[in-house]
């Protein structure tokens, strides 16, 4: 017999950018916490120091924000723009 499949509804990747001891670092982490109560995406938090390519991207820009690959915040991240970025990919999936 076949077997039904349920696939499940993507959700975007956001990978956030951080340091150690970073303050802005643990208010973005929070803003995206705030924003995951109302939309679904996987987080994905990055330490620079532990990626050499990240660490030369983004060592002076921390926090960075990145829905599926396309930055869409630094410092201060604003709440509108990533969750309208969010939006959009969730869409696209």
């Amino acid at each position: 017999m076949f077997g039904v499949w349920k696939r499940q509804s993507p959700t975007p990747d956001v990978v956030l950018y951080t340091k150690a001891d970073c303050p802005l670092c643990d208010e973005a982490k929070t803003l995206l916490d705030e924003i995951h109560k109302e939309l679904p995406f996987t987080l994905i938090v990055k330490d620079i120091a532990s990626d050499e390519t990240a660490r030369k991207d983004y060592a002076n820009r921390v926090p960075v924000v990145v829905v599926n690959g396309h930055e869409v915040a630094g410092y201060p991240p604003d709440k509108h723009w990533v969750k309208s970025a969010i939006t959009t990919a969730s869409a696209r999936m």
